[in-house]
């Protein structure tokens, strides 16, 4: 039977960090997101299946202090999908405390995303546009690179999400900009929100990066990181940043 995911890049799949314990975090979230995919797609799910497979996955990784697993949902099928399989993949989790404490380089991507494509607000298999970048931005020395789309605003990195800080304002583009709605954006959102900070989802223009004071991405394995530049913007290091990773943290523990 046909591989339609390795075919035709047709199927989904969700990230997750592995804390000590083992344990996940956010499990309804990031499966209610494949769900959403699916819906959306015309694919078949099974919450139980994919729940089994990923808590089995899980159960194996006991005696480490963290990993990062993929679950994976991969389409068979001749001129239609016929079944579907979950699967996992298991890969050791980078150390990013550096990182987290002195903040990272950003470039800019070399082309445009559309706003108006629904397969970038779910975590598909189609990724090869991502990954273009991401290996770019890596040979050019950067740790990620942002997307414009084609009114010339900030979406999304290739592998992150960004915030952006303005007196003490939180900023970070809105959904219908051309962007997956990551799992640690949407609680950075909330949290941020539970303290009275002020924030806004709303376009962010490409000639506009200078305007700002300083910038985060987040990610669900890395979390929160500091951004030292994007392209040749330089941004100052913000109290906020770290008040917002030690409050991610404490909200992790107490899960």
């Amino acid at each position: 039977m046909k591989n339609r995911t390795l075919a035709f890049g047709e199927g989904l799949f969700e990230t997750f960090r592995v804390y000590e314990g083992p344990k996940l975090c956010f499990v309804e979230e990031h499966l209610g997101r494949m769900a959403a995919g699916c819906r959306f797609f015309d694919i078949p799910f099974s919450r139980d299946e994919a729940e089994k497979h990923l808590f089995s996955s899980l159960r194996e990784i006991t005696g480490h202090k963290g990993a990062r697993l993929r679950l994976n949902l991969t389409t068979y099928g001749a001129n239609a999908i016929e079944r579907v399989a979950f699967s996992t993949e298991t890969l050791p989790l980078p150390d990013m405390g550096k990182e987290k404490k002195e903040g990272v380089e950003i470039g800019l991507a070399p082309f445009r995303k559309f706003s108006g494509s629904p397969v970038v607000r779910f975590k598909t298999t189609s990724y090869i546009e991502n990954i273009l970048v991401f290996r770019q931005a890596r040979r050019l020395g950067f740790f990620d690179a942002v997307f414009a789309n084609e009114r010339k605003e900030i979406t999304e990195g290739s592998i992150s999400n960004i915030f952006f800080l303005k007196k003490d304002k939180i900023i970070t583009p809105p959904v219908d900009a051309g962007l997956l709605p990551g799992i640690t954006r949407n609680k950075v959102i909330e949290l941020a929100r539970s303290f009275g900070i002020s924030t806004e989802e709303i376009p962010v223009p490409l000639d506009a990066l200078d305007r700002f004071e300083s910038a985060f991405v987040t990610n669900s394995v890395w979390e929160i990181l500091p951004v030292k530049r994007i392209d040749r913007v330089i941004y100052q290091s913000s109290g906020m940043v770290p008040f917002i990773q030690k409050e991610y943290e404490k909200l992790i523990k107490g899960i």
